[in-house]
């Protein structure tokens, strides 16, 4: 019957994953992907953006891996919406993955798929639902021509 398990092998739930297990679990897939693919090297970096008074008015956080950087958080104050802000720090975001190798970036969201894809990116895939009644987009982008 499918979504049988082998004789001998018992299934054991782990509500809350200790810590423990995650790293174990991790080490394994990392050992299998040895294997099969490049070796994983992240590098993770971060842009804040400052008002004249110091206070935060944006940010970028984000990682770069095989040559792609991901996106993984971009915001602007709402007094700062409209001004460039948000372009001005994704494009010096990508401008630092460039320079660190990376060819393409991607990321994904449910909120500002219009944004991104006014500097460039393209939709690669979607996710309904998620969450409920929303869309999440994955999108990505070009950032060095190819060749």
């Amino acid at each position: 019957m499918e979504g049988e398990l082998p004789p001998g092998l018992r299934l054991v739930p782990l509500p809350d994953p200790p810590l423990e297990f995650r790293t174990e679990l991790a080490r394994h897939i990392h050992a299998f992907h040895a294997e099969t693919v490049p070796p994983w090297q992240s590098t993770r970096f971060a842009l804040r953006l400052e008002d004249a008074a110091g206070a935060l008015a944006g940010g970028f956080c984000g990682s770069m891996a095989w040559d792609w950087l991901f996106v993984e958080a971009l915001w602007v104050a709402a007094a700062q919406r409209g001004t460039g802000a948000g372009r001005a720090l994704l494009a010096a975001a990508e401008r630092q993955a460039v320079a660190a190798g990376c060819h393409s970036a991607w990321l994904d969201t449910f909120q500002a798929r219009g944004f991104y894809e006014a500097l460039g990116y393209a939709v690669f895939g979607q996710l309904g639902d998620y969450p409920a009644g929303q869309t999440r987009w994955f999108l990505r982008k070009r950032l060095i021509p190819p060749g």
